[in-house]
């Protein structure tokens, strides 16, 4: 990396400006957050006017990618320095990825994430490897403004063998956000339970790799639920969100998961680890109005085998992945999903290998 970059923050020039300088401060905005973050500051250097925008730039980008031989010192020193000429305006979009070796300091995080939620930030996504997630950076889970919050912070460093996973404050309120994706966190009903309560908006919640210590997911705002893995708790928990629209589950035994109504369904992707299915609810009654399903896992079969012979047509299905099972002796499953499914155009199967002794 040219040692220009951080020179680039720091100098100052003058020149005419050009067509492309005229445009509307909005669309030359959208412009520099397509642009490496490392390219929007040399473009300062163009003129007077590119200087003033890149020393308002609504959407910091920070990869770990494009500083792939950086010193961590040296790259906490070229944020620092951008976020030191910026002028005080609101902030769209502050990403920071950071998925290299040695960790970034705790404290530089810490700092950059309080500048962007004091900046009135929007959208909020930093994922990190290493992190000690019981060092929380203040204001992320009371910011008014934040619509969208993606923390995927991976395990605490090597030294910090008390952690386990982010623990939720007592304090939430985020009014605006209306998606939110956490990585290694500690749910529990009532910090799920205070999330929805004190964010509205709120219509996607991706969770992944998580403790979950819940009874119900309970929601008539949400619209999209993604849970990807589960690290521990207690595993059964219902679903009452009677405007779901797109469901997706990996890792979960079948079983586990139950509804409180019907939601209608549009998309699901399930791809289960169990091994029987003996769930109360009727869950193909769930599916029944899905465009796209993508089923996955034994128990999924056994559940199938159970509901497809007293259930109602998949009357606006169009696509459909199945399988991970032994498929050549369970083709009931296949033929009654071709019977009950007039529309559907696509349809995949998923075959699981006989290993050879």
């Amino acid at each position: 990396m040219e040692s220009g970059d951080e020179h680039a923050i720091e100098s100052d020039s003058g020149s005419d400006t050009d067509r492309i300088s005229e445009l509307p401060e909005d669309i030359l905005q959208k412009i520099l957050s397509s642009v490496r973050i490392r390219a929007a500051v040399r473009m300062r250097r163009l003129s007077r006017r590119w200087r003033e925008l890149c020393e308002s730039l609504q959407f910091i980008h920070l990869d770990y990618r494009d500083f792939e031989h950086w010193k961590v010192k040296k790259f906490a020193r070229f944020v620092n320095n951008l976020l030191l000429v910026r002028q005080k305006v609101d902030l769209h979009t502050f990403q920071l990825h950071w998925d290299s070796h040695p960790p970034l300091n705790c404290n530089d995080v810490r700092m950059w994430i309080g500048y962007a939620v004091k900046n009135n930030v929007k959208v909020l996504d930093v994922k990190l490897r290493l992190y000690d997630k019981t060092d929380l950076p203040p204001g992320i889970f009371t910011c008014r403004s934040l619509q969208e919050l993606n923390l995927q912070w991976g395990e605490a460093p090597l030294w910090d063998c008390k952690h386990t996973g982010l623990v939720l404050p007592d304090m939430i309120n985020l009014p605006s956000l209306k998606r939110l994706t956490l990585r290694d966190v500690e749910v529990s009903d009532l910090s799920l339970k205070r999330f929805i309560a004190r964010s509205p908006s709120l219509e996607d919640i991706h969770l992944i790799d998580s403790a979950m210590y819940l009874d119900c997911i309970a929601s008539t705002a949400l619209k999209r639920l993604t849970l990807d893995g589960v690290l521990d708790g207690r595993c059964v928990f219902k679903i009452s969100a009677p405007h779901l629209i797109s469901f997706e589950c990996t890792d979960y035994p079948l079983k586990a998961i139950s509804w409180k109504g019907q939601p209608s369904l549009e998309s699901a992707r399930i791809d289960t680890c169990g091994y029987t299915f003996d769930g109360e609810s009727k869950f193909t009654g769930v599916l029944a109005h899905a465009k796209k399903l993508a089923l996955f896992g034994a128990d999924i079969k056994v559940m199938l085998e159970k509901e497809l012979p007293t259930c109602s047509v998949f009357a606006s299905l169009t696509t459909l992945e199945i399988g991970d099972w032994y498929l050549s002796g369970d083709l009931f499953v296949v033929i009654r999903f071709l019977q009950l499914s007039p529309r559907l155009e696509k349809l995949t199967f998923r075959h699981r290998s006989v290993r050879c002794m």
